[in-house]
């Protein structure tokens, strides 16, 4: 039995995405509980801890999805790039996810601070760079021949940066949580800022699940 290499990086994309959008409804939920002010702290924090975990799944797609399609447009041709370049993005993307799940399961030693960081800088270095390559190869025809891949790498851009300011909400919740363990008046304004990060959490939410279905039709259909 001959298996077609092409084909297995289908079956892997459409299990990444699958766990993106799937992962991200369960945080979507669980971000709901985090915000009820009707529910104890310590049960609030325990919808916080699942919505973490929750998030892994799809931080793990957005992280393997990057060499995974890189790949896949070479085999057909639709990416001017030799194997030597894509043996390098499965490197780095393994790199990246090696580092995102230390922080998970190593997120109170004082080093995780430091990859969290690092982590940070090098998605605000890499939005930019997708969406130059994509630009300059509507303006050029390469090094992304394809239209339809051209302008899927600006919604995968997209969703990177939504995912940053996802995180910039995050800061607010645990400000909030501050507050309402100090009681009293307090503890109204924290949950109020929660309430708000949590309103702008899930618009922003919405926004990159609609990215992540425009650039799974655009790889899936092909439509130019």
């Amino acid at each position: 039995m001959t298996v077609d290499p092409y084909l297995v990086l289908v079956y892997a994309h459409i299990v990444l995405f699958v766990y993106w959008l799937g992962g991200d409804l369960g945080v979507y939920v669980a971000a709901g509980y985090v915000g009820d002010r009707k529910l104890g702290l310590d049960e609030r924090f325990r919808f916080l801890r699942l919505l973490m975990i929750c998030d892994m799944g799809p931080r793990t797609a957005l992280i393997m999805l990057l060499p995974l399609g890189l790949e896949m447009a070479r085999l057909i041709g639709v990416i001017e790039i030799g194997p030597a370049i894509g043996g390098i993005a499965w490197l780095i993307g393994f790199i990246w996810l090696g580092a995102n799940w230390w922080m998970f399961f190593n997120e109170r030693k004082p080093f995780a601070e430091k990859i969290r960081i690092a982590d940070l800088y090098f998605r605000y270095l890499l939005i930019p760079a997708i969406i130059a390559v994509a630009v300059y190869s509507m303006a050029n025809g390469g090094p992304v021949v394809a239209e339809w891949l051209q302008i899927k790498l600006l919604f995968y851009a997209s969703a990177i940066a939504l995912g940053v300011y996802l995180r910039t909400e995050l800061k607010h919740w645990i400000v909030g949580f501050g507050m309402i363990r100090q009681g009293g008046g307090d503890a109204d304004k924290g949950n109020a800022m929660i309430e708000g990060a949590l309103l702008r959490s899930r618009r922003a939410a919405l926004v990159l699940w609609g990215c992540v279905a425009i650039a799974a039709f655009l790889g899936k259909v092909k439509p130019f």
